[in-house]
Order: structure tokens, then sequence, then C-alpha cells
């Protein structure tokens, strides 16, 4: 069950990473994998990037770990830690492709994303970036 839970997280990165490379997503393929907070967070920094002018290329990389998983808890829950690599995912211009990555950036850092089983399937609820622990 654990690995489900580790699938829908690595497939929600894969969908951030397609609809934040576009410049014309609307990223309606996150609500597959996400809810609550973890969704509209995503989709606030979508519509950021889309006012900015900016897509994402290249690729994140996750190291995904199952840290808690509740199979008893209704609904059941299940808590992964990451360590999130975002040095070979860059943001630039949608339409000359300078780059544009913010000054200071964070390339590697601590997640914990909170997932909920859902009609069968585990959605992301919470992603919660620990700026202050690198990995």
């Amino acid at each position: 069950m654990g690995r489900l839970a580790v699938k829908t997280y690595q497939d929600w990165w894969q969908a951030q990473a397609e609809a934040f490379g576009r410049p014309d997503s609307d990223g309606s393929a996150l609500a597959q994998y996400s809810s609550g907070r973890a969704l509209s967070d995503t989709l606030v920094g979508l519509r950021q990037l889309h006012d900015a002018k900016v897509v994402m290329t290249g690729t994140p990389r996750n190291s995904a770990l199952v840290k808690a998983i509740d199979l008893k808890a209704d609904p059941q829950t299940a808590v992964i830690e990451d360590c999130v690599d975002l040095s070979d995912w860059h943001r630039v211009d949608a339409v000359t492709g300078a780059a544009k990555d913010p000054g200071g950036r964070l390339n590697r850092y601590v997640a914990t994303a909170s997932l909920r089983r859902f009609q069968a399937h585990w959605l992301i609820y919470e992603f919660t970036r620990e700026v202050d622990r690198t990995c």
C-alpha cells in the first residue's frame, strides 16, 4: 500500500513538471493526484509562472520514502518524506528561453507530503517544504 502512495507522489511531480513546462497549461491533471491545500498551492504556483511569462524546463528529482502509514484510519493516511532536488529544473522565459531562476534559489530541500486514500486512490492533501533542512 505504501508503494502506491509513493507512486501517487511521483506521478504528482511528473504532472507538475508537465504542467509547469507549458505556458498554456491549466494544471487540471494535478487534480488526479492532489486535493486541498496541495492542489491549490500548486495551481497558485502555476498561475504565478504564467503571469510572469515563465515556464520550467528540465526535470525535478525525488527520493521519496514512506515515513508513516495508517491503514486503520478512516480515511487511510500516509506521510512521505522526500529530498527534492531541483538542480535540473529551471525557470526560463516562455518566449526566449532565457534563464530566469531567482537568486538564492534552494536546489535541494526536505519535503513532507501527507496523503489520504479516497475512493481507492491516494491523494496528496498537504505538501510542506522544510526550507531550513537541506539534503
